[in-house]
């Protein structure tokens, strides 16, 4: 797999900080893309994502106290690498909205 990065990096402020949404498109060659996702999920026990245009993978890791949740997802044969690392959430409710917000935008991907 040969892999080449661009970053683009989004800070995510609704109202107030919550946290930060990184998008790194890649170029990359790989053969079999579903096999590479299906590694990515072996390996990180992560969920399966099929979305109109989309597949990938979504999973999450707690470190020093902050849960990051990532997606790696393909759309025309290119791969992002994506990453909201959950800011000033007081609860459940709180996080869970702005996934679902994150999602939204994850799911607007286009590649031109």
């Amino acid at each position: 797999m040969k892999l080449m990065k661009k970053t683009q990096m989004l800070f995510f402020d609704t109202t107030q900080w919550t946290g930060n949404l990184r998008i790194t498109p890649m170029n990359y060659e790989i053969k079999n893309a579903k096999e590479f996702l299906r590694e990515i999920l072996r390996e990180e026990h992560g969920q399966n994502i099929n979305w109109k245009n989309i597949l990938g993978v979504y999973y999450t890791e707690n470190k020093k106290n902050e849960e990051i949740n990532y997606w790696y997802l393909i759309e025309n044969n290119k791969l992002y690498i994506c990453s909201f690392t959950v800011g000033n959430l007081n609860g459940k409710t709180e996080k869970e909205t702005e996934l679902k917000k994150v999602n939204e935008i994850l799911r607007s991907i286009k590649t031109e």
